[in-house]
């Protein structure tokens, strides 16, 4: 019998406990550097123990279980990696003999599918097509054949009691060599940790859940305060201030790919579970309220809010936001968040499109802290709200501003 598919029994769970569950491991929240400290403020909230900013993103040291924590409840962050190993490798014979000595199979799953990518800089192995085959060709000779490696019926301690796992789950592995140094890497997180699997549908370019929460983050939106959301879209901006107010952890609603590893601890990730729900609050503490002009997009965001479980949380307005006024609805000040139609979705907007929303926050917004994104710095100066700080950041492969200030 090859390794890759060893019966599970005493000796394997020994196995996972002394090298994978037992000890401390390097991970890395991959994030987009301006979200970086705000996902750092995230982690040192978990009691993650001592995270770092770093090239990734952020790194720690510790336990699976803090990284199940990472996946549960980090709002913005990318991805979480389990830094596998790191060694010397100057040459392709010695990149081959080290990739080949890992013990995979404790922590890779038989049946799925293996994604790797290479980054390689200032090495004697020079090209990065060489070094995935490199490590293809060490996994191959690990498991003997890497195609019944992908097509093996499965093996640890879980593999019978989880039953089939979908076609839809790769493994994805990330080899880095600089300096003709080698660092492996394996992704726990499975799809990316924005989609929290509440947004089936959208309208319009979608903002990401993830950069929506962070947003809300660095504008300082305090739960206790009411939020407008006034071109709400599909609705991520109103559904991810509901989940902060109730304290709802944003992996609840999907699964991560570290459930499908040999060693998942389900015990573990239950409890994990179990206190978030314990912890959230049954309702939000300020009105939340999601407008949008497309009644389309409101029946959309209606839906999504109702797979995020907060159907109930938010009062969603099919009007123009030039019409609505806060105090008509009786809100109190807190804070109004805008994504209008810029750049590509409205090439001939420009700065009129600002100076209107301008003038209507002014009129009606008297107090109200705002955050707006803008394709440019023009376009967010023409919102004459006075001083504001402006906020650049990536989005949809463009780079925009977000425009936080107070009216």
């Amino acid at each position: 019998m090859d390794k890759a598919c060893q019966s599970p029994g005493g000796a394997f769970n020994r196995r996972i406990k002394t090298h994978i569950t037992g000890p401390e491991h390097r991970f890395a929240i991959t994030v987009a550097p301006e979200l970086a400290p705000l996902c750092l403020n995230e982690a040192r909230s978990l009691d993650i123990p001592a995270p770092e900013l770093s090239e990734a993103g952020l790194e720690f040291t510790g336990r699976l279980k803090d990284a199940y924590a990472c996946n549960l409840w980090l709002r913005t962050a990318s991805r979480v990696l389990c830094r596998l190993s790191s060694f010397r490798a100057g040459i392709a014979e010695e990149l081959f003999y080290k990739v080949s000595q890992v013990p995979w199979e404790l922590w890779l799953n038989p049946r799925i599918p293996i994604d790797l990518e290479a980054r390689v800089e200032y090495s004697r192995i020079n090209n990065e097509g060489r070094v995935v085959e490199i490590i293809h060709q060490g996994l191959d000779r690990y498991f003997g054949q890497i195609a019944s490696f992908h097509s093996a019926e499965g093996c640890g301690p879980e593999a019978e009691k989880r039953g089939p796992v979908p076609a839809e789950p790769r493994q994805k592995i990330l080899v880095r060599l600089i300096d003709n140094h080698c660092q492996i890497s394996l992704d726990t997180s499975g799809a990316h940790l924005h989609q929290r699997g509440y947004r089936l549908h959208h309208s319009g370019a979608p903002i990401r859940e993830s950069l929506a929460a962070a947003i809300l983050l660095k504008a300082g939106w305090k739960t206790d305060t009411p939020l407008v959301d006034g071109m709400c879209g599909s609705g991520a901006f109103p559904i991810e201030a509901a989940l902060m107010s109730r304290r709802i952890a944003p992996g609840l609603g999907r699964d991560f790919l570290f459930q499908k590893w040999p060693s998942f601890q389900e015990k573990t990730w239950e409890y994990l579970r179990r206190k978030a729900l314990e912890t959230s609050l049954p309702k939000t503490v300020q009105p939340i309220v999601g407008v949008d002009l497309d009644p389309g997009a409101i029946s959309i965001a209606r839906e999504n809010s109702d797979r995020a479980g907060t159907g109930g949380d938010i009062s969603w307005k099919d009007m123009d936001f030039f019409d609505f006024v806060p105090g008509k609805e009786g809100l109190r000040k807190g804070l109004v968040v805008l994504n209008p139609p810029y750049g590509v979705r409205m090439a001939t907007a420009g700065a009129d499109l600002y100076e209107k929303i301008g003038a209507h926050l002014r009129l009606h917004f008297k107090g109200w802290r705002y955050a707006v994104l803008a394709k440019s710095r023009l376009e967010a100066a023409a919102l004459g709200t006075g001083r504001m700080r402006l906020w650049n950041i990536r989005h949809g492969g463009m780079n925009i501003a977000v425009a936080i200030g107070a009216v």
